[in-house]
C-alpha cells in the first residue's frame, strides 16, 4: 500500500510537467519496541527506520512531542500507551507502544506470609489436611515433606523453609532437601497461622490464639513472644518492619499492626459506607488473613471480606439480600507518605459477583496486583495502581488460597482440588492455562470421600445451586467451620439479632440455631434457596415434599445436601484453649472454677453438662428442650412465625475463642455474661458470688475444650 501512494503521488506530480517532480513523503509510524522504565527516569522513544512523515509522540500522560526521537519521564506510576503519528501524503499513520512505569523496589524486598512460597526454583505448598507440604520443582518433580498437624502458611529464604501449624501448635523448620532441623513447640493454644522468615534469617509467626508474634532465631538460639493483637493472621515484612492483621474484625473497624522502628502502631481499615447497590455494598472489613506489600514498599493490600452488619429490618429498615450481606473486599494502605499519611488508607478495591478475597500477589514490578476469590474459584488480575480490572483467571478448581507470580507466569494453590495451576501472561488479560499439577500424595485422598465433597461444597459461592451471584457460600460466615463473629440482623427472617456460632466441637448433630428451628444439616436448603438466592440441592418435588424444617427428613434425598452435612459433622475437634497452661492442663484456677461451675447452688450444670457442656435435645420429635435464661429482648425475634419462648443451650467447649457472647452477642466477655446479662439471676445464680470468684468461673469457661 505505501508503494501505491508513491507512484500515484509521482504520477500526479509529473503530468503537464517538463518540470522534475518534487519529492513526495508517504506517512509510516513505527514507535519501536514496548518499554519498561521507573518513575521519573528518562526514557528515549526512537521512531523506527522506515518511519516518514511530521513525527508526533502522545505519551499517554498529557504531554506531547514531535521529531523522530524524543525523550520523555513519566511522573507517576502505571501503564501507559504511547502513540506515534506520522502525516504527510495519504491517509496519516499510527503506531502504539506500551510502557510500564514502576517505581524502584524496596530494598531489602518485601515477604509476606502465604499458603505457597518459591525458592531456589522450587514451589512449596502447605497441604493442612495431609500433614505435608508438597515441594514441586520447576523442572517437574513432585515430593511431599511430613509436617506437623495442618500446616497453614509456608515461607522460605532459599536456605531455610519454615511451616506453620495450628492444630499443634508448632513451627517447624527444614533445609531444602527436606530434612527436618528444628522442630519448635509453642505453648498450649497459640494456634500459629503467619510464618515469614526475614532478611536476616530469623522467622516470625503471628499466634492467632494468643494474639502475640513469635520471634525465633536462626538456629533457634530464642524463642519470644510479644504480645500485639487479639485474632491475628496475617503477617509481612514492610520496609519499616512487620505489618499484621486481626482476622476477624471489631465492629469499630478492621485491625493492622505495624512492629518496626517507630514501636507498635495500629491503625483502622473503616466500614465501606457503601451505598448498597447491585454492583456494591456497604461493609465492614473482616477475615483479614494476609498483608501483601508492594515491592516497592509504599503500599500494602489486604483481601478479604465485607461483612454488612448495618443491614437489617432492625438497624436500617432494609432486610439483607442474597447481594447485600457479604463480598470480596481488598483495602490497602500507605506505607509511605507520598502515597498518604502513613497508615492512612487508600482507595479500596471493588468486586461485583465476587464472595471472599482469600489471597493476593504483586507482579514481580509490583505493576500487576492477582487476587483468588476462594469461593468464586476465580483469580481478578488488577492495575495495581488503579485497582482497575484488567483480566481473569476463571475456572481455577475448588478453593483456590495462595499466589505466586513471576514475569510470565501465575501459579494458583487450588487446595480443595489438591491442585497447582500455572497460567502463562503472555496476555494479561486473558491468562491461559497451560499447566495443572496434581499434588496428592502416593497414599491419596486422605480425607472420607463425603467429607471432602462436602468441604467442598461448603465454600463454594460459584454453584448456581448454594447462591445467586456468587457473593455467599457456608464459609462467608464459617470460614474453616468457625464463626466469623459478626452478630446478624436477621428480623425479615422471622428471627432477630443472631450471633455466629462457630462450627468446631459441634459436630451438627441435635437442634440447630439458637432457637433449634432446625433439626438436621439439611435443613439449610431453605436458607440456601430463600437468603442465597440459590436454586438448591433438591429437586424440586423433593423441596415441595420436605420444605418445612421440622417435618420430612431431608437426609438421603441429595448426594451433595448430605455431603454437605456429613463435613459439618466431622468438626468435632474445638480449637485449643490459650488460657490453659503451657503442656494444655487446667489451670489451678480453672479447676476451681470448675467446682463453682458444678456446684447445685450456682446451677451452671443444671444446663451445662455431658461432653459438650449443654442439654440441647428434644423432649419429644420436633420438641427441643428451650430455656429462657433472661436474656431475651425485644429484638429478639420469632421462633418458626411464633413467639420465642426460649434458647437452646449452646455447648460451651471451645468457647474461649468465639466473643461476643449470647444469641444476640450482647455480651463481649464471659464476665458479662455471669453480671451484667445475668440481673434476674435466670442464667444461673452468680449474683452472691464474689468478684474473686466470678473470675474463676470465667477462667474455667475459657479453659474448656
Amino acid at each position: 500500500m505505501r508503494a501505491l501512494w508513491v507512484l500515484l503521488a509521482l504520477g500526479c506530480q509529473g503530468r503537464g510537467s517538463g518540470e522534475a517532480p518534487a519529492p513526495s513523503v508517504v506517512p509510516y509510524a513505527d514507535a519501536g519496541p514496548d518499554q519498561v522504565g521507573f518513575v521519573g527516569e528518562a526514557l528515549t522513544f526512537v521512531a523506527g527506520g522506515e518511519s516518514a512523515g511530521s513525527l508526533a509522540w502522545t505519551f499517554g500522560d498529557g504531554e506531547t512531542a514531535t521529531g523522530a526521537l524524543a525523550t520523555h519521564s513519566f511522573e507517576e506510576p502505571g501503564h501507559f500507551t504511547v502513540s506515534l503519528q506520522a502525516t504527510g501524503e495519504g491517509p496519516p499513520s499510527t503506531d502504539q507502544v506500551s510502557v510500564r512505569i514502576t517505581w524502584p523496589l524496596a530494598d531489602p524486598l518485601p515477604r509476606g506470609a502465604s499458603t505457597m512460597a518459591y525458592g531456589a526454583d522450587t514451589l512449596y505448598v502447605v497441604m493442612p489436611d495431609f500433614d505435608k507440604l508438597a515441594v514441586y520443582d520447576l523442572s517437574g518433580s513432585l515430593r511431599h515433606w511430613e509436617t506437623c498437624a495442618a500446616p497453614r502458611t509456608v515461607s522460605t529464604d532459599g536456605e531455610l523453609v519454615a511451616v506453620a501449624c495450628q492444630a499443634d501448635d508448632r513451627v517447624q523448620f527444614f533445609d531444602v532437601d527436606g530434612l527436618l532441623l528444628h522442630d519448635v513447640q509453642l505453648r498450649w493454644g497459640a494456634r500459629p497461622f503467619g510464618v515469614v522468615i526475614d532478611h536476616q534469617g530469623e522467622t516470625w509467626v503471628t499466634q492467632q490464639g494468643l494474639g502475640a508474634v513469635a520471634h525465633v532465631g536462626r538456629d533457634v538460639s530464642f524463642v519470644e513472644s510479644l504480645w500485639v493483637l487479639e485474632d491475628i493472621r496475617g503477617i509481612s515484612l514492610s520496609p519499616d518492619g512487620l505489618l499484621m492483621t486481626r482476622f476477624r474484625s471489631p465492629d469499630s473497624g478492621a485491625e493492622v499492626l505495624r512492629m518496626g522502628i517507630a514501636g507498635i502502631q495500629t491503625w483502622t481499615l473503616a466500614t465501606d459506607p457503601g451505598p448498597d447497590s447491585d454492583t456494591n455494598s456497604r461493609g465492614l472489613p473482616n477475615y483479614l488473613q494476609q498483608a501483601v506489600v508492594r515491592p516497592d514498599g509504599r503500599v500494602a493490600v489486604f483481601p478479604g471480606l465485607k461483612a454488612n452488619i448495618e443491614r437489617g429490618l432492625v438497624r436500617d429498615g432494609r432486610p439483607l439480600t442474597f447481594e447485600s450481606t457479604t463480598r470480596s473486599d481488598l483495602r490497602q494502605i500507605s506505607l509511605h507518605p507520598d502515597e498518604g499519611p502513613v497508615g492512612s488508607e487508600l482507595e479500596a478495591g471493588v468486586f461485583d459477583e465476587r464472595g471472599l478475597a482469600v489471597a493476593a500477589a504483586f507482579s514481580p514490578a509490583g505493576d500487576w496486583l492477582f487476587v483468588a476469590h476462594q469461593g468464586m474459584e476465580t483469580v481478578d488480575i488488577l492495575d495495581a495502581y488503579t485497582l482497575e480490572a484488567v483480566g481473569a483467571a476463571v475456572d481455577v478448581g475448588t478453593s483456590p488460597d495462595g499466589l505466586w507470580v513471576t514475569d510470565s507466569h501465575l501459579w494458583v494453590s487450588v487446595g480443595l482440588s489438591r491442585e497447582l495451576v500455572r497460567y502463562d501472561l503472555d496476555n494479561i488479560a486473558v491468562p491461559l492455562e497451560d499447566l495443572r499439577v496434581d499434588l496428592l500424595p502416593p497414599e491419596g485422598e486422605l480425607l472420607d470421600p463425603q467429607v471432602h465433597l462436602g468441604k467442598q461444597i461448603f465454600q463454594r459461592s460459584v454453584d448456581p445451586r448454594m447462591s445467586s451471584g456468587g457473593y455467599l457460600s457456608c464459609a462467608s460466615c464459617h470460614l474453616d467451620g468457625g464463626d466469623d463473629g459478626r452478630t446478624w440482623d436477621f428480623t425479615d427472617r422471622g428471627e432477630g439479632l443472631r450471633n455466629t456460632p462457630s462450627l468446631r466441637g459441634r459436630g451438627g448433630e441435635g437442634p440447630l440455631h439458637w432457637t433449634a428451628n432446625f433439626d438436621e444439616i439439611q435443613d439449610f436448603e431453605g436458607d440456601i434457596r430463600t437468603f442465597q438466592a440459590g436454586r438448591g440441592f433438591l429437586s424440586e418435588s423433593d423441596w415441595l415434599a420436605t420444605d418445612l424444617t421440622l417435618g420430612v427428613s431431608k437426609a438421603g434425598l441429595s448426594e451433595d445436601l448430605d455431603a454437605l452435612a456429613a463435613y459439618v459433622e466431622s468438626l468435632t475437634v474445638p480449637d485449643r484453649s490459650p488460657y490453659r497452661t503451657e503442656a494444655g492442663a487446667m489451670t489451678d484456677e480453672a479447676v476451681q472454677g470448675q467446682a463453682l461451675f458444678e456446684d447445685p447452688t450456682v446451677g451452671c450444670s443444671t444446663c451445662h453438662w455431658g461432653a459438650q457442656l449443654s442439654d440441647s435435645g428434644w423432649t419429644e420429635p420436633g420438641t427441643p428442650l428451650l430455656h429462657d435464661v433472661g436474656t431475651l429482648t425485644d429484638l429478639s425475634g420469632m421462633r418458626l412465625s411464633g413467639p420465642l419462648e426460649g434458647l437452646d443451650t449452646p455447648p460451651l467447649i471451645g468457647l474461649h475463642g468465639t466473643a461476643p457472647y449470647l444469641h444476640d452477642g450482647s455480651a463481649e466477655s464471659l464476665t458479662a455474661v455471669l453480671e451484667g446479662r445475668n440481673l434476674a439471676q435466670m442464667h444461673g445464680m452468680t449474683s452472691s458470688l464474689s468478684a474473686e470468684a466470678l473470675a474463676l468461673l470465667a477462667a474455667y469457661l475459657e479453659q474448656v475444650e
